[in-house]
C-alpha cells in the first residue's frame, strides 16, 4: 500500500488525548499543600505545552510564589498527577481508530512528548494507546525536551526513518516549532491546547481532528 509518509510521530496531551482535568486536578491539589488558591482549567491549559516545571514555574508565578522551591513542587505535582493519570483522561473521538488503522497499514508510529516519560507511558498503558507506540520520548528522557528537535530525531531514530519522510502530528506552537527544528512534515491538529495564535504560522497541514490523520498518511 501506498502511503504519503514512512512513520507518524505524535505528541501526547492535546493531540491525541485531552489530560487537561487530571493535570488540573493534580496542580491543584499540590497547590492546596502548599496554602495556594487553585487554577481553572483554563488557567491550566495556558500552562501546557512545555513540560512538566514549566507548567509549574508558571503557576507558581501567577500566584506570585516565586520563592517556593520549584523542584520540590514539581515532585508535589508528579506525585499528586501519578495517582490522577486515567481519572478523566480520555483519547479524542476516533483516535484509537485511526491508530489501528495505521498499524494494520504497517505504518510505524511513535510518541513525542514533553510530558515526563513514567506519566506519559502511564498514561498510554490506561487508555490502551501503548500498544501502538514501541517508541514513547518524554520531557525526560532526554537532557532536553521539546522544542529542541533532540527529542523528535531520537524517536525517528529509533523507528528507522528519515525525519523528512515523518509526519510529526501536534496541536501547539512548541510541537510546530520542534518540527521546524527537525525538518519534518507537520500536521497541526486544531481544538488542542493552543491558546494564543502562533507568529508566522505555516504548517505543513491543519487537521480538524485527529481522526483524520490516517487518511491523510494513507489517502
Amino acid at each position: 500500500m501506498s502511503r504519503r509518509f514512512d512513520a507518524v510521530v505524535f505528541d501526547l496531551d492535546g493531540t491525541l488525548v485531552d489530560s487537561a482535568p487530571d493535570m488540573a486536578a493534580a496542580l491543584n491539589a499540590a497547590l492546596a499543600e502548599v496554602g495556594l488558591d487553585p487554577f481553572s482549567l483554563g488557567e491550566v491549559i495556558s500552562f501546557v505545552g512545555s513540560g512538566g516545571r514549566i507548567l509549574v514555574r508558571r503557576a507558581l508565578a501567577a500566584r506570585g510564589a516565586r520563592d517556593l522551591d520549584e523542584t520540590e513542587m514539581l515532585g508535589r505535582f508528579i506525585t499528586q498527577y501519578e495517582g490522577k493519570l486515567d481519572g478523566q483522561t480520555q483519547s479524542y473521538p476516533g483516535v484509537m481508530a485511526m491508530l489501528a488503522r495505521l498499524q494494520e497499514a504497517g505504518v510505524p508510529m511513535g510518541l513525542c512528548t514533553n510530558k515526563p516519560e513514567g506519566p506519559a507511558r502511564g498514561v498510554c498503558a490506561a487508555l490502551g494507546l501503548d500498544t501502538f507506540m514501541p517508541v514513547i520520548v518524554g520531557g525526560d528522557t532526554l537532557p532536553v525536551l521539546k522544542p529542541d528537535p533532540a527529542p523528535l530525531l531520537h524517536v525517528c531514530r529509533a523507528l528507522r526513518v528519515m525525519p523528512e519522510a515523518t509526519l510529526y502530528v501536534g496541536d501547539s506552537e512548541t510541537d510546530y516549532v520542534t518540527a521546524q527544528a527537525a525538518r519534518t512534515p507537520f500536521a497541526f491538529v486544531e481544538g488542542g491546547y493552543q491558546s494564543r495564535p502562533i507568529r508566522d504560522f505555516a504548517p505543513t497541514f491543519t487537521l480538524k481532528s485527529p481522526a483524520l490523520v490516517a487518511e491523510l498518511v494513507l489517502g
